[in-house]
């Protein structure tokens, strides 16, 4: 057979469509991007609510690259708590917050969930002799269910503002909760823009997997059973393995068809808009997700300016939602504000460092310890 033929489109879309329309859901496993059309998209998104999930998400390499890109650089940041004065204070909680899990994961999980959906929860699990969090554990936002507002609400009698987790009523006063900026979370305001790049990604698999037709062979006779015309097909197909010189009979033509290679279809510069979209959506410049903006040229003097500019302009927004909520009173005593440490991830390079050092040394501003501390370098006492 010259092109493969698959009914799992057609049936997947039937299945969504015929629940949708009864005002039900989704029995079957809703398909995967690579069997995604503009019909079954929109009918993904409908029986969301207008939300994306987030495993579909992430099949997109932009949209993946921004959420890494969020969620890794900001859990290698250091929690770090810091008195009236602006000196550093030991603080195990901000080292550690969790006993069953690290650091890193921890914050990289709060970050992809405030991203993601907007807010982000911990289980306060333990508290110190002051009675501040001692240590806490996330707890996925999909899986959070939040008691009713309303009061006369015919659910379970519980207290407002309890959440559910894991089969288990948490009160209010042993969560810790992260709100973002109020707008629902990429997953909600990104919609539109992530169900593209989804369908695009879907169409450049569908373009590799299955080969563009080229040709078409007209038959100018009587027409010819299925059987037949797969045999013709394949008798043509493996005659042009063989051969490039064709011969047809008086009953059949052969016609170009054009317009079906990916070159043709844009997919390339398509790809490359909708991953421009994504940047947006994520507040990057399209360069971190690997996209180009046709006249646009930026340049960075050094690496710091990049990341400072990545920092201030993108990661910073996140961070504050973080540190703001951890340095309220409930968690960290008065007085006290918790930030995160980014000195390493915006520090200069050796050599710029070195001839800061020198200019600064000669004029007393600067000991041979902060100079070594600059450095990373063991001190040996004050000059």
């Amino acid at each position: 057979m010259a092109f493969p033929r698959s009914l799992r489109l057609v049936k997947d879309a039937a299945v969504i469509s015929e629940a949708i329309g009864a005002g039900g859901s989704v029995a079957e496993t809703a398909p995967q991007v690579r069997d995604a059309s503009a019909l079954l998209l929109d009918a993904i998104r409908s029986s969301y609510g207008q939300t994306v999930q987030k495993s579909t998400a992430l099949r997109v390499p932009a949209f993946a690259r921004a959420y890494k890109l969020y969620t890794g650089t900001i859990a290698c940041f250091a929690l770090e708590d810091y008195d009236q004065n602006g000196n550093r204070t030991p603080r195990p909680f901000l080292a550690n917050p969790s006993r069953i899990t690290t650091y890193t994961s921890l914050i990289a999980r709060t970050v992809g969930d405030l991203c993601c959906h907007d807010v982000a929860y911990w289980r306060v699990t333990a508290r110190d002799w002051q009675g501040f969090p001692a240590s806490a554990e996330h707890m996925p936002y999909d899986q959070v269910i939040t008691s009713p507002n309303n009061p006369h609400d015919a659910v379970a009698e519980v207290p407002l503002g309890t959440v559910h987790w894991n089969g288990i009523s948490i009160p209010d006063t042993d969560v810790i909760r992260f709100d973002g900026d109020g707008t629902g979370g990429w997953l909600t305001t990104g919609v539109d823009a992530i169900t593209t790049a989804a369908a695009l990604e879907a169409a450049v698999l569908r373009s590799a997997e299955v080969p563009s037709p080229s040709f078409i062979l007209k038959n100018t006779g009587a027409d010819l059973a299925a059987d037949q015309v797969d045999a013709l097909l394949s008798a043509w197909e493996n005659a042009r393995a063989a051969r490039s010189t064709a011969y047809l009979n008086s009953a059949l033509e052969v016609g170009e068809l054009k317009g079906w290679s990916p070159t043709e279809l844009q997919l390339v510069e398509a790809r490359n808009t909708a991953a421009t979209a994504i940047a947006r959506l994520t507040n990057l410049d399209p360069v971190w997700v690997g996209a180009g903006v046709p006249g646009s040229s930026l340049t960075y003097s050094n690496r710091q300016d990049l990341y400072r500019q990545l920092v201030d302009l993108s990661l910073q927004v996140v961070m504050r939602q973080i540190t703001d909520r951890l340095s309220a009173n409930d968690i960290t005593p008065r007085g006290h504000t918790t930030r995160f440490d980014t000195d390493t991830f915006l520090r200069a390079n050796t050599s710029e460092l070195a001839n800061l050092i020198s200019q600064m040394l000669p004029l007393g501003v600067m000991s041979t310890t902060q100079a070594a501390d600059l450095l990373d370098l063991p001190t040996g006492g004050d000059a």
